[in-house]
């Protein structure tokens, strides 16, 4: 019995294949020479349309504007260096993290993510407060403390 090659099988499902689509390719051929046939008066005519009711228009959430919101950007040289956001009462700072020039992106060092920076306390090392105040101390004023207790009643 003559041995058959393994890819016997495979060329003739091939060829087979190849037959197939040839048929197709013909079949599309002759279906585009074909006139369309005209569409019918029907299919011309405008979908009926349908009354919409008074408040159905209505949106079903509403989404309040950002008008409070402030973005500063600061910019050396046409990059981005800072961004300050002031958003309905929460006040930060956005830093682009520059990583170092042989950094791989994806390790430790090469990582552009940077977490936002929130102004916490501000110190003074100037003296500017202090040489606002007479006595140099940070005293409140008569009219920022509270007023004194009342006397104990006797009985």
């Amino acid at each position: 019995m003559p041995r058959t090659p393994p890819r016997l099988p495979l060329l003739a499902s091939c060829l087979t294949l190849l037959l197939a689509a040839q048929a197709g390719l013909a079949s599309a051929q002759q279906s585009a020479q074909q006139p369309a046939p005209p569409q019918s008066a029907q299919n011309q005519a405008p979908p009926k349309l349908e009354r919409v009711e008074p408040g159905s228009d209505v949106p079903a959430s509403n989404i309040p504007s950002r008008q409070r919101t402030q973005i500063t950007e600061t910019r050396d040289g046409g990059q981005v260096t800072e961004v300050e956001v002031k958003s309905s009462g929460s006040h930060y700072y956005m830093k682009p993290n520059n990583p170092p020039g042989n950094a791989v992106p994806g390790s430790v060092t090469g990582n552009t993510i940077r977490a936002p920076q929130w102004k916490v306390g501000e110190f003074d090392l100037t003296g500017k407060r202090r040489a606002a105040n007479a006595a140099g101390t940070n005293v409140p004023t008569t009219a920022d403390a509270p007023p004194p207790p009342p006397p104990p009643a006797d009985k």
